[in-house]
């Protein structure tokens, strides 16, 4: 069909000089080639007839709104004609100088050039000087030129600019870059995704500076400030930190094969792990002191494991899990030294005061942090960060942990009934073989039988003020192994 704008054909005004036979003939042989492809061309050979008033019919070409294409043939009489102002090109060049530089007048006038200097520059009417021409110089590239004054005259541009689109949510909602530990991370994700046997060391000398920012960014309490204000003032401070901790995590599940690389990595959570805990010289310190560095590194831990699991390092994820942290609060009773990874799950008792503050109507506050800091497209998104929580609440229902884990961020899926992708994948025996290992359990039979006592239990049925969590569903039991 076709286009609406092509309906009617363009006219188009050739000016050009009677600089010689084969000048002449080459004009009319392009006027007559555009009229074959559906432009109707104006040239003084078919439309100016004896008595005809010429200087009224080139003023009426180039000031006529039905004509909305000039083209001038720039040869070298053309170009002398039109500086001296001389013949009838002069005075065509009188008409169109004007219009030339008239507001809206851009895209009606163009340049053919045909032969050039002694120096190979183009020959250029003073008045076109710095404008866009059609270089048709060049016999043997006659085609692309000629394709290019085509699609010029009929505005069927070759590179069309692509719509304008929306800048993407993740854009606008980043924060500012977590510039005092940028070069090591730079450093260590470098060394990584080359396997440099440096990594593991940069790793460490990254965790290093980034224990002492975060340290420095713990909340301080301001005159008149309610406290879970400072609280979430100090976790958006540090937001920009995780994020970068995210990506030198992503760089070693993607990249890294060195075991000792990923135990630095580990040691770095272990490092900041301890900022949730009183450092055993301070002598002061206020209940929630510590509240932001717990959300910021159940954030951080929750992150490790989603990306794991999304570059399908099922490995890692278990390293992460059978190691002993040595984080854990400075009680003074005779305790082991170490914790489970479920140290990184710290009540947050600022978060209820805010809720009864603010009378918010919310099941979780700290689901709801997390849900605004990973939106779609984030490093990991919410969907995988929800993925991981509920992967952590499982392993905890195993025999492998002491521990619990309550999976908060999980009050988004309490009426989904559709699995995360790790279990939907798990269809495939295979690849349920390569997952049960982070549960805890050595055969397929134990890890199902380890899903419905979660789903039976109590625990499972009273969470989110009792709406509960399909269990079952988000774990697939029913479809687990049907698969080779």
């Amino acid at each position: 069909m076709q286009n609406e704008k092509t309906s009617i054909a363009t006219r188009a005004f050739i000016s050009y000089s009677w600089s010689s036979p084969t000048h002449e003939a080459w004009t009319i042989n392009l006027a007559t080639r555009l009229r074959e492809d559906g432009v109707d061309v104006i040239l003084d050979k078919w439309d100016l007839k004896p008595g005809h008033d010429a200087y009224q019919f080139m003023e009426s070409m180039v000031t006529d709104k039905t004509v909305t294409k000039v083209m001038m043939i720039c040869d070298k009489a053309y170009v002398e004609k039109a500086n001296a102002r001389s013949g009838g090109v002069g005075t065509e060049s009188q008409i169109i100088s004007p219009e030339l530089y008239g507001k809206g007048a851009q895209d009606k006038f163009s340049a053919l050039m045909t032969d050039e200097d002694d120096e190979g520059k183009p020959h250029v009417p003073v008045f076109y000087k710095g404008r866009i021409f059609i270089d048709f110089r060049h016999a043997d590239k006659f085609e692309e030129s000629y394709e290019e004054l085509l699609r010029w005259l009929v505005d069927r541009p070759q590179y069309v600019k692509p719509k304008l689109g929306i800048v993407p949510e993740t854009i606008l909602q980043t924060q500012p870059v977590a510039t005092a530990t940028q070069s090591r991370a730079n450093r260590a994700m470098e060394a990584i995704r080359q396997g440099n046997s440096s990594a593991a060391g940069l790793v460490q000398e990254y965790g290093e500076a980034l224990y002492a920012e975060l340290k420095l960014l713990g909340p301080v309490g301001k005159p008149d400030e309610p406290f879970d204000d400072t609280i979430l003032s100090s976790v958006a401070a540090m937001r920009p930190y995780l994020r970068q901790l995210a990506e030198v995590v992503a760089a070693a599940t993607r990249f890294c094969e060195d075991d000792r690389v990923w135990q630095r990595v580990i040691s770095v959570y272990e490092r900041l792990g301890t900022l949730m805990f009183r450092d055993p010289e301070l002598t002061r310190w206020n209940t929630h002191q510590f509240d932001a560095h717990k959300i910021v590194m159940h954030d951080a831990f929750l992150t490790v494991i989603a990306l794991a699991l999304e570059a399908e390092r099922f490995d890692l994820v278990q390293a992460a899990l059978t190691r002993a942290y040595l984080v854990r609060e400075h009680s003074g009773a005779d305790r082991p030294a170490t914790s489970d990874f479920t140290v990184f799950y710290q009540y947050v008792e600022s978060l209820e005061s805010r809720k009864q503050r603010l009378k918010l109507n919310r099941i979780s506050l700290h689901a709801d942090i997390f849900k605004e800091a990973h939106p779609s497209g984030g490093l990991p998104s919410f969907e995988s960060l929800m993925q991981a929580d509920f992967v952590l609440y499982l392993a905890t229902s195993g025999p492998r942990s002491s521990g619990r884990w309550y999976p908060f961020s999980l009050v988004y899926a309490s009426d989904r009934f559709s699995p995360f992708p790790l279990f939907a994948r798990a269809e495939s025996s295979i690849y349920l073989k390569r997952i049960t290992p982070i549960f805890g359990v050595e055969t397929v039979e134990e890890f199902k039988q380890q899903i419905a006592d979660v789903q039976a239990s109590e625990r499972s049925s009273g969470m989110f003020n009792y709406h509960g969590l399909a269990v079952t569903y988000l774990a697939n039991l029913k479809h687990l192994g049907i698969l080779p």
